[in-house]
């Protein structure tokens, strides 16, 4: 399987001179590098026999962008305030609601491909709301797709005023002034529109990314969650701190977040759909009729005990062990509880050459994986850290991946065994961010026994320059990423690309002894 295009950052077009706001054109696929870390050398030509292709998607965050239950003010109110952490970072994207476009866009893109299984890392809504939920299964079920049904109603809107956000329509505001933003007339309308999703055809696996269970990808179930839920389904949208001074908002915002909601307010349409969803809910949602897999994976043990870690196997001879690495105590990284460390040991004990081979799939990669937040001192062991989860893995001859999403970004990392083998973490960039790509995997066996992996990176189907058909779902999926490379105050747009040998490459492992 090879791209058959990628994107490249292009000029403005028609001037040939560099701007503040940067277009985008396809450019040709690239080759496949191969990566030596386990066995020299490049691929041998011939013959070898696929065993499965998978494909990646992650980071989702279908969002509701008119939710009070919101920080979006924070970009404005505590950027580089001290104490704002990471929280800044996940608060407000300029092309946020444009999100469920360029979703459906790249689903279209996988629902072409021939793959066995997707595989979806988390981070599949923003909010930790219902109604981001059922329009996120609508996307990859197909079925309509809905998440503002009075319109948009937030700080883009022109007649909220606030020039410190982009506002697509005429009018004068910071994105504009700075990075020479372009005017939509009607584009939050059109955004935020309903619309018919036709799926992605394939069977795919879900997976508990932080955002999808956690208020705002941080707080967790406390105090203050119950006024938080209130606000989210009332009629008041929060749109500044309630203490302008504030310097501990990180802090307050895990532990309290009314401290940080209960400022001014605009009058919003209440919408019940906002209502929180508990790894209950996300799990019983999944288990719908005409689910492929069954649940999507979920299985009505994890019904039945509250839990959403599983193993599943697409073919025969592969198994995707899934895990929620969410810390139900709060903030946005990761870490597992004693019993799924305890079920993770029981799958990957005692592993030979006749078994499957093993993909590990996780929303957290291995570098978030230390999240002790909410943890009693005197119980140090309540959670189990990077640290034991890689030594479960490495020590098991039959783990060939483990895919993950998280850090929006394209990133391999080869993890080896003392005897020469070990397997590859794959992470995957973002559909909210740039470079919005997905990621298939081919896993093939050569002819002595050794494995290929083949990743390819996907880009979807809209073209790199909206064109004439204005306000379509493709056009707008075309903007969205043209707007993501252009945000300008999430920056790194590079970065997240990843380097050569983290994207179009084969891995290649050797055979099991």
């Amino acid at each position: 399987m090879t791209v058959e295009r990628t994107l490249a950052v292009g000029e403005v077009a028609g001037t040939g001179t560099a701007a503040p706001y940067h277009r985008l054109r396809f450019a040709p696929g690239e080759v496949h590098s191969t990566r030596t870390d386990f066995v020299p050398g490049p691929a041998p030509s011939g013959d070898h026999t696929v065993i499965a292709t998978l494909g990646h998607l992650t980071d989702l965050h279908i969002v509701d962008p008119g939710t009070p239950a919101r920080l979006d003010f924070a970009m404005r109110t505590g950027a580089g305030a001290d104490g704002w952490g990471g929280l800044v970072d996940w608060v407000f994207r300029p092309h946020e609601a444009l999100a469920p476009h360029a979703a459906a866009a790249m689903i279209q893109t996988l629902a072409g491909l021939d793959l066995d299984v997707c595989v979806v890392t988390g981070d599949n809504i923003d909010n930790a709301q219902t109604n981001e939920l059922s329009a996120y299964l609508a996307l990859l079920d197909g079925g309509r797709v809905e998440l503002s049904p009075h319109g948009y109603h937030g700080p883009q809107r022109l007649d909220w005023a606030d020039p410190w956000y982009w506002q697509p329509d005429p009018g004068d505001d910071r994105y504009k002034q700075m990075w020479g933003y372009p005017t939509h007339p009607g584009l939050l309308e059109a955004a935020t529109t309903a619309f018919t999703a036709p799926g992605l055809g394939h069977p795919w696996l879900a997976c508990l990314g932080n955002h999808d269970l956690l208020v705002g990808g941080s707080t967790a179930t406390g105090p203050g969650r119950a006024a938080l839920a209130a606000l989210a389904t009332g009629d008041g949208k929060p749109i500044a701190l309630p203490d302008p001074e504030t310097r501990q908002a990180l802090q307050q915002f895990l532990t309290d977040p009314m401290t940080l909601l209960s400022g001014p307010t605009r009058t919003v349409p209440a919408v019940p759909g906002r209502a929180f969803a508990s790894a209950a809910d996300f799990v019983l949602a999944h288990r719908h009729p005409a689910a492929r897999p069954a649940g999507h994976g979920f299985t009505a043990g994890n019904e039945h005990d509250g839990t959403a870690y599983y193993s599943y196997d697409p073919v025969p001879g592969l198994r995707i062990v899934v895990l929620n690495t969410d810390n139900p105590h709060g903030h946005w990284d990761g870490s597992i509880d004693k019993p799924q460390l305890d079920w993770l040991a029981d799958q990957l004990r005692a592993q030979g050459p006749d078994d499957p081979l093993i993909v590990l799939a996780s929303h957290h990669a291995t570098s978030s994986l230390r999240n002790g937040y909410g943890v009693c001192p005197d119980h140090p062991g309540e959670r189990a850290y990077a640290d034991e989860l890689l030594r479960l893995a490495v020590g098991c001859r039959n783990v060939i991946l483990w895919l993950n999403g998280h850090h929006h970004a394209n990133r391999i990392v080869a993890h080896h065994r003392g005897d020469g083998g070990g397997f590859y973490e794959v992470t995957t960039a973002a559909i909210a961010d740039w470079p919005v790509q997905a990621r298939t995997l081919q896993i093939a066996r050569e002819r002595d026994g050794g494995l290929c992996i083949t990743s390819t990176l996907i880009d979807h189907v809209a073209p790199a320059v909206p064109g004439a058909d204005r306000y379509t779902s493709t056009w707008l999926a075309s903007l969205h990423r043209e707007l993501a490379y252009n945000d300008a105050v999430r920056a790194g747009r590079t970065g997240a690309v990843g380097g050569a040998l983290d994207r179009n490459v084969r891995l290649r492992l050797p055979a099991r002894s």
